[in-house]
């Protein structure tokens, strides 16, 4: 999928970023069966393209961050070169609205792009994929018809602003421990999507469950439907949204010393989702076809996967969805140890019952049981009623940190438990020293009958929690809702220990 003429897919452009230390991957689109050839660093790599008229090749990876280097790509009748092509670290930012939040709406915005025209943050990168909902089987037109192609951005005061706050603190924090190469992160995102939107469709129908929960219900829900019958649902849906808007600015205005977050409470949240159709993205596999696969060419150092609160009415399914969607994208991108990081969901009370933190415990699991895959916990940022917490200041430094190195590869979470004469032991992986930084409730269940016990300091020794206990527990928990003021448990650098839910 294209939005210009060139022979390199989109993404490849001038002024782009490629990773240091990593075979590099080229690729476009041509003529089906079309030679293709390659100038890079004065050597000539070949290639033909499938049927289909795609093509890929590899080439060497590229070890000093000082160089630069250009590409002139050759087919039968066209010539394409991208200059000014630097090298670093490149990151791939993907899921829904939080990671999608922009950093023009991000609580500490002014203060940044203060700092962006002080000069005090350079060779910092960005590249939004554009958000191509659908693409007609048979004209092959896009949906919206507005869509422009994107170029690569230096950050700067003028542009930072468009891209997601998270990346950008995430960049910031890595430059500020120590990462001097260029820093970029490709953005692949939508808000309102469920992680089935992002997974091949073929992969989600060899899954029984999945593919009833996702498919079957789809086509249903679509089945026997006329474009007419599908605009006037739209329409209805439209309506419907812009009454609850007025609704929702009516208010506000009447009641000026009210927050955001708690008229919506009052007012209700925006009607979602819309009436499913053939040509909205919320369908299942919709954003692979079209978002996910402009970027299948492209290396990458890490991924970063912030998603599930489109999930939440489905959260039993999500230990198939999560691990499914990385095992996907790391065939896509030929990458089967690509580096993960999954941001852990904040804390939202407006979730149906406990399911964000089943989500979160999903989180959890998946990060302790996938290869290359590590957590990294948001319990501690959340506001009760918004979805979209205006802080991602702390998400995006603590992520940074992780990236850069110099630390833990993500944040801790309870690995291990036991119970032995009277004494409940449960141990902390990343972590040398567990610290409480405010008051610590376990929630435990003990002969049916459900306790509160607060974890003191006597309770921690180095990275293990012991509590003296005359009855092995059913059940133990900590902060296992879906909104918790009590996030006060931490390692010895600051970073909030997951959520979790034992039976014993």
């Amino acid at each position: 999928m294209k939005l210009n003429q060139n022979i390199l897919a989109d993404v490849f452009q001038s002024n782009m970023i490629l990773p240091l230390n990593k075979n590099l991957e080229l690729g476009g689109h041509v003529k089906a069966n079309e030679e293709v050839q390659v100038i890079f660093n004065k050597k000539v790599y070949r290639t033909k393209s499938n049927k289909l008229g795609d093509w890929r090749l590899r080439m060497p990876a590229v070890s000093n961050s000082k160089a630069k280097g250009s590409i002139t790509a050759f087919s039968a009748q066209r010539k394409q070169t991208i200059t000014n092509i630097k090298f670093g670290r490149v990151y791939l930012l993907s899921g829904q609205s939080n990671i999608e939040f922009r950093l023009r709406d991000e609580l500490n915005f002014s203060e940044m792009k203060d700092k962006l025209q002080d000069g005090e943050l350079k060779d910092l990168y960005y590249y939004n994929v554009p958000q191509v909902d659908y693409i007609d089987p048979k004209t092959h037109r896009l949906k919206p018809k507005n869509l422009q192609p994107e170029k690569w951005h230096q950050v700067n005061a003028n542009n930072c602003g468009m891209m997601s706050a998270i990346g950008f603190y995430m960049m910031k924090s890595m430059r500020e421990n120590g990462i001097k190469e260029p820093i970029a992160i490709i953005d692949c995102f939508k808000g309102g999507t469920s992680a089935s939107v992002w997974i091949k469709v073929k992969t989600l129908e060899k899954d029984y469950e999945l593919n009833q929960l996702y498919l079957v219900k789809y086509f249903n829900e679509i089945r026997g439907k006329s474009w007419e019958d599908f605009d006037l649902a739209t329409k209805e849906y439209n309506l419907k949204v812009d009454k609850h808007n007025r609704e929702l600015k009516l208010f506000l205005k009447n009641n000026s010393t009210i927050s955001l977050s708690d008229a919506k409470n009052i007012v209700g949240h925006t009607p979602w989702p819309p009436p499913a159709r053939p040509d909205l993205f919320t369908r299942p596999g919709g954003l692979y076809e079209t978002m996910m696969i402009q970027i299948k060419n492209c290396v990458f150092n890490g991924m970063i996967w912030y998603q599930g609160e489109n999930d939440v009415d489905r959260a039993s399914q999500y230990h198939k969805l999560l691990p499914l969607l990385i095992k996907t994208w790391r065939k896509k991108l030929k990458d089967t140890s690509l580096p993960v990081k999954i941001i852990q969901l904040p804390g939202y009370a407006d979730y149906p019952e406990n399911s964000g933190a089943i989500i979160r415990q999903v989180q959890e699991l998946v990060s302790e049981k996938m290869t290359n895959v590590d957590l990294v916990s948001f319990i501690d940022g959340g506001e009760e009623h918004n979805i979209h917490p205006l802080n991602k200041k702390i998400m995006g430094e603590r992520l940074g940190t992780i990236m850069a190195g110099n630390t833990y590869s993500g944040t801790p979470y309870i690995y291990k438990y036991n119970y032995d004469k009277n004494m409940l032991t449960l141990w902390a992986l990343k972590c040398k020293k567990l610290k409480i930084t405010k008051k610590v409730f376990f929630n435990l269940i003990i002969d049916g009958k459900p306790q509160t016990l607060e974890i003191m300091n006597n309770n921690l020794s180095e990275n293990k929690i012991k509590i003296e206990l005359k009855r092995k527990p059913e059940q133990i928990s900590y902060a296992f809702e879906n909104y918790t003021k009590n996030i006060g448990l931490y390692n010895e650098i600051g970073f909030p220990v997951s959520p979790f839910k034992f039976i014993l």
